[in-house]
């Protein structure tokens, strides 16, 4: 029994997308006026899962308009997860907006090698 439940393991492992075995997870948190990590450095064809949470006191969302990522507005103390893959290599912009427009001193960067 154990044996066929590594094999089964081994061969799930096996064909799943190199972006689901190895996905990247990075903690993004809003502030009023900032984002922390300004910078998320991921790697082309690899998964990005992010969890986004609002430190802030008012209405925030996060932004990667390069990887089509729209988070709803999370109320403070509001959390969400989102997902990408990055098909392209170099460094692409993110931010929260309030209609459309980026919030001062709420941008970060993604740099994709």
């Amino acid at each position: 029994m154990c044996v066929l439940r590594l094999c089964t393991t081994a061969m799930l492992v096996a064909f799943l997308p190199f972006s689901a075995a190895f996905a990247q997870t990075v903690q993004v948190t809003l502030h009023d006026g900032s984002i922390e990590p300004t910078v998320i450095e991921s790697t082309k064809g690899q998964e990005v899962r992010i969890s986004v949470q609002n430190r802030g006191t008012t209405v925030h969302n996060l932004v990667i308009p390069d990887f089509y990522v729209f988070t709803q507005n999370l109320q403070p103390g509001g959390q969400v997860n989102v997902k990408f893959t990055p098909d392209k290599t170099g460094t692409f912009p993110f931010y929260s907006d309030k209609k459309g427009i980026p919030e001062s001193g709420m941008r970060g960067s993604v740099h994709v090698r």
